[in-house]
């Protein structure tokens, strides 16, 4: 004979025919109620259901003896999943992945049901704002790839908010310090082609580091951006400002911007020598772990999306080159851009009186308080 039917105990099949038991104890009950994990009438599944039935407070999943169920065990997963080897690139993988060895490391045989909000929001806290938002983006990741792959039932970052102070990022160069730099590093010098290529391209430090002469046809920078994993292309026209420089700077290779040997830099080694380049030229520069503000090459890349934006370059145009998807990006400098120009006509309107006219004004006033008294 059959077993009979667990009461309270719904059964939910996947479009992915994937089945699923949960336990709902009443029809007025949000969602579909408490998830049961296990095999169907196992051991484990018939503790962790008898524990719903009877509201006793209990993980919805358990670790089995391989560790099954344990933050560890997640970790692990995703580090072998095509979302983490595939779909991030490089350098986002290079900034997660010390994150998620601390995350490991601090809680790699609890239960996945002990990374609750209140301990993400302990760790948002914990760290800087930079930091903070680096860490929440990367715990994000980890349980919205658990729930898509029916491995949790929830995300316990969702909601969470992240004060990003200002909300302006990097700073953009303003004009005074683009002068300041191009005095102190002349044409010819390496670190005014870096310069170059960061303020007249708008390049990623990843991309700027592997520009290489082949990357320039007709007059056109193409290339595929390292971000997107080499799916979305960039065109951008070369400035002269641009080609002098590069002109005035030759490599013996095919990078533009080369070591003494003719290579290119990698994206960190880029990264440190520009740094060195702002700091020589007198500009304050970001200071690493720390929240405060200083100038670098990510900020040439908002100053050039300005200057473009600022000069009536659409929504479209900002995406193609600067290598982004959507709108969302490009709207930040296009209203930004519209609110000045707005602001410049509305000035050009409100012209003042003429001296004339502030006498004839004058008159009424007295006028009228005379009629007053």
């Amino acid at each position: 004979m059959p077993k009979p039917r667990l009461p309270f105990l719904h059964r939910h099949v996947s479009r992915h025919g994937k089945v699923t038991y949960w336990v709902k104890l009443s029809s007025r009950q949000r969602g579909r109620g408490i998830r049961i994990h296990g095999q169907y009438r196992g051991e484990e599944f018939m503790t962790a259901y008898h524990a719903a039935v009877q509201g006793t407070v209990m993980p919805t999943l358990l670790i089995g003896k391989d560790g099954k169920g344990s933050v560890g065990w997640l970790i692990g997963l995703y580090r072998h999943s095509r979302d983490w080897g595939e779909l991030l690139s490089a350098g986002t993988r290079k900034q997660r992945g010390p994150i998620l060895k601390q995350i490991e490391n601090a809680a790699r045989d609890l239960p996945i049901t002990a990374i609750t909000r209140k301990k993400i929001e302990e760790g948002i806290s914990a760290r800087t704002s930079n930091q903070g938002r680096h860490f929440k983006n990367t715990a994000s990741a980890l349980f919205k790839w658990a729930v898509e792959h029916e491995l949790y039932d929830k995300n316990p970052t969702d909601g969470i908010k992240i004060n990003r102070g200002d909300g302006e990022g990097h700073l953009a160069w303003p004009i005074e310090l683009i002068e300041q730099f191009e005095q102190h590093w002349p044409l010819g010098s390496k670190e005014r082609l870096m310069f170059d290529v960061f303020l007249y391209i708008g390049l990623r430090r990843g991309d700027a580091a592997r520009l290489g002469k082949q990357h320039i046809r007709n007059g056109v920078t193409h290339l595929m951006t390292e971000k997107s994993g080499g799916t979305m292309p960039i065109y951008v026209p070369v400035h002269p400002a641009l080609a002098a420089s590069i002109n005035a700077c030759p490599s013996s290779g095919l990078a533009i911007i080369a070591k003494d040997d003719g290579t290119h830099y990698s994206k960190e080694g880029l990264g440190n020598a520009f740094r060195e380049a702002i700091v020589a030229a007198g500009i304050p520069v970001t200071k690493k772990g720390s929240d405060e503000k200083g100038y670098s090459a990510h900020g040439l890349r908002k100053a050039s999306a300005t200057i473009a934006a600022e000069s009536g370059a659409t929504e479209s145009e900002l995406n193609a080159m600067f290598g982004w998807s959507g709108y969302q990006m490009a709207q930040l400098y296009t209203k930004k851009a519209d609110r000045k120009r707005l602001a410049a006509r509305a000035l050009a309107k409100w012209t003042r009186p003429s001296p004339d006219d502030a006498g004839q004004s004058e008159l009424v006033h007295l006028r009228l308080e005379k009629e007053r008294a």
